[in-house]
């Protein structure tokens, strides 16, 4: 009954955080981040295209905040 429990619990964080990654891409990534977010739409042969995604500082700024918040708390 117990390991049943674990699995739901999984599966069930699994499925919420597809949901939040979902939400997040749509609403905020294609909202008001999409000035870092719109170099991932661009293919990879054309001119507009950098080695460095802008992208990336959102991950950068997300990692540095979590670090900052666990290291200060």
């Amino acid at each position: 009954m117990q390991l049943t429990i674990y699995i739901l619990i999984v599966i069930a964080a699994f499925v919420l955080m597809e949901g939040v990654a979902w939400f997040v891409h749509k609403y905020v990534m294609h909202g008001f981040l999409w000035n870092l977010h719109e170099d991932h739409h661009v293919p990879k042969g054309s001119h507009q295209h950098s080695f460095f995604e802008k992208k990336r500082l959102v991950f950068c700024h997300i990692r540095y905040t979590i670090n900052d918040l666990l290291y200060f708390r």
